[in-house]
């Protein structure tokens, strides 16, 4: 008996009415299974769907810079700062207002569920990376929302490694449909320096492809088949037995002999595929010197998902864990077309989007890596055209930096007041409210550290124009410093402070994420690495964008190398010593550091700042900092006139210091 639909739903009927199965049905049983079998795993932290999407916030997303003009109306590609779960749930809050259109192609790369425990002066400190049920619960949560953004002919490759990829296979046949997997595609991994002790040392990630329905796009692509030279020479085994190729023989290279048979040569012969490349010239086993080498031309084969032909992980850009943009090409030559939107919501060193540029698609990239964000910056800045970043420079289109904060701020100052607001900004900053205080007749809002604070709460935003006319009106009454208070979206320039004059005019920022629920989240919460090991670890973020600068105090001076070549090659070296570094923690249960200065993730350098974005040089992390007693040292060889240093802390928080190059004296 075959199963067909009668059959089945009738066998149906009999297990559901709890009736017993006539034995000559017993045999459909298995093949009914098969048919019916839905791929789950049950654990204990696992949430209902309806639950995720309906309880995750939607996150909004507050403008930070703009770069390049764009004209009215048209797609501004898209780099996200923020937890991209909460991200996510909002990009779809813009689909279903229709204000962006379905994602054509997702490629994620999460963290590896590896576990690795990381080490606090010699005690182990910390695990960096979810593992078991909850990790597999992190990566579910994104993979729902990831499939509700993708186009009903979408496409989703997610990369992942032997720790957990059997698990997030079950998941993603959960999630997407176990008849929507379309191939494991094998990758190269970074080779190990060291071979593994009782086991193969690991030498492959896998590359899980799958779509959102039975129509999807799919361009087949092909690969030169092994170069001309190459097939036609074999070195293990030298031989003088020459080849009439073209109507002339030739003599293998010297220590060599030809691969192919007469019989085959003269059948790519036959075939158009034999020439004699004159620009190659090699001398034979008789000892002549021969000019033109036989080559076959080149052929084409289908890419099959054995993808070890072609580098995994590059090393471009330094970030750890950077993808080539050869398996980019691949993944987005195949599952899209120009003019497609490509999202990764796990970004990194930003390879995805600066493929999609190179091919013509539209890109949202989401990251919660301070260094991500500022390494993607440069690398779209300095992008070239061919892959692998060769060729010519390549100007990007227009691109947005957002922050995504927690909560929507559009209109926040007309619906509670500016009396109102005014006093919850205070009261943020802790500043002691002041009336009837005028200075040359400009209304002050208060006192902060004995100097004057202004809340900023006209529309428009707080440019550098502003600092001016303020600088204009008080500058000449003010001792040493000022204070401004306004929303972190309405500040257009990084500094932290703007100095005039020897005056300093400090930036309070808000991100209004905080406003409502400022009482109900704890904003102490490590999310930036302070070492190497720890990219791409801490994954599950919440409230990190309240941006309060840490306290730093630091010391510029520049010595002579101690190491000769670096003396010789660089002249001088510049070196910012941390004196002290503290964390200013919101939190009911603040982190105790044994030394304030733990609190320290990373310091990134742009030694020759254009007054226009941060166009990163060198970044180093804390444990390298603290191994070198605080000090950074970085060659004088050029350096600009001003340099923007950004200390930030394991909460994300950063200070930022423009400073010029005459600060650094000789000591």
């Amino acid at each position: 008996m075959e199963l067909d639909s009668e059959l089945r739903k009738e066998l149906i009927k009999f297990i559901k009415e709890g009736k017993q199965i006539p034995a000559s049905y017993r045999n459909l049983l298995f093949e009914l299974d098969q048919e019916q079998a839905e791929y789950e795993l049950i654990y204990g932290c696992k949430e209902r769907e309806e639950d995720i999407l309906s309880d995750t916030m939607a996150v909004p997303f507050q403008l930070v810079k703009q770069f390049g003009k764009a004209k009215e109306g048209e797609w501004v590609n898209k780099l996200i700062f923020g937890d991209n779960l909460q991200a996510l749930k909002y990009l779809k809050k813009l689909q279903d207002e229709g204000k962006l259109e379905k994602i054509k192609l997702i490629f994620i790369d999460p963290p590896f569920g590896t576990g690795d425990i990381y080490d606090a002066q010699g005690a182990p400190a910390y695990s960096a990376a979810l593992q078991g049920a909850k990790y597999l619960e992190f990566l579910r949560k994104r993979l729902i929302f990831l499939r509700e953004l993708l186009a009903d002919d979408g496409s989703i490759y997610v990369r992942i490694d032997y720790h957990y990829g059997h698990y997030v296979k079950v998941l993603m046949d959960e999630i997407f449909g176990k008849n929507n997997f379309r191939n494991e595609i094998v990758i190269n991994r970074t080779k190990a320096k060291q071979s593994s002790k009782g086991n193969f040392t690991p030498q492959t990630d896998s590359l899980f492809f799958y779509t959102k329905g039975k129509n999807y796009t799919f361009n087949q692509l092909t690969r030169k088949i092994e170069p001309m030279w190459n097939s036609l020479l074999h070195f293990p085994r030298a031989s003088d037995k020459p080849r009439k190729i073209q109507g002339k023989l030739f003599y293998p290279p010297k220590n060599r002999r030809w691969a192919l048979s007469q019989e085959n040569i003269d059948k790519f012969e036959r075939l158009g595929k034999t020439r004699i490349n004159k620009k190659i010239t090699y001398v034979n086993c008789k000892g002549e010197k021969i000019k033109g080498m036989p080559e076959l031309l080149y052929d084409v084969e289908p890419i099959r998902s054995d993808w070890l032909d072609i580098p995994g992980y590059s090393q471009r850009t330094h970030y750890p864990t950077e993808n080539a943009e050869e398996v980019l090409e691949r993944i987005i030559k195949a599952s899209s077309n120009p003019g497609d939107l490509v999202l990764d919501c796990f970004a990194g060193s930003g390879t995805t989007g600066a493929v999609a540029e190179k091919l013509g698609r539209k890109w949202i990239m989401v990251d919660v890596g301070k260094l991500s964000i500022y390494t993607i910056i440069k690398r779209m800045h300095n992008l070239k055209r061919e892959i692998g970043n060769k060729g010519k420079s390549l100007k990007p289109k227009p691109f947005a930096l957002y922050n995504a904060g927690l909560y929507e701020d559009h209109g926040f100052i007309l619906k509670i007041g500016e009396d109102k607001y005014k006093k919850f900004a205070m009261e943020l900053f802790q500043v002691e409210p002041k009336e009837n205080y005028e200075i040359n007749g400009l209304q002050m809002d208060g006192v902060l550290f004995n100097c004057p604070v202004k809340v900023f709460s006209q529309k428009g935003f707080l440019t550098e124009e502003y600092i001016d006319e303020l600088h204009a009106t008080v500058g000449d009454s003010i001792k040493a410093r000022m204070f401004i208070i306004a929303p972190a979206s309405r500040v257009y320039f990084l500094e932290d402070y703007i100095e005039k004059a020897g005056i300093r005019y400090y930036i309070l920022r808000i991100p209004y994420s905080v406003i409502d629920e400022l009482h109900k989240v704890d904003f102490s919460r490590p999310i930036q690495p302070n070492s190497l090991k720890q990219i791409n670890q801490n994954i599950d973020a919440i409230g990190f964008d309240f941006n309060h600068p840490p306290k730093v105090k630091v010391d510029y001076y520049k010595i002579k190398p101690k190491d000769k070549l670096a003396g010789y090659m660089g002249g001088e070296e510049l070196v910012i010593e941390i004196k002290n570094f503290e964390a200013v923690q919101r939190s009911k249960n603040p982190i105790e550091f044994r030394d304030p200065k733990d609190a320290l993730s990373m310091v990134l350098i742009d030694i020759d700042y254009n007054n226009k974005f941060f166009n990163m040089t060198h970044y180093f992390f804390a444990d390298e900092i603290n191994k070198n007693n605080w000090k950074i040292r970085i060659s004088n060889k050029n350096i600009g006139k001003k340099l923007m240093i950004i200390y930030i802390d394991i909460f994300g928080n950063e200070r930022k210091e423009v400073i010029t190059s005459t600060k650094f004296k000789r000591k």
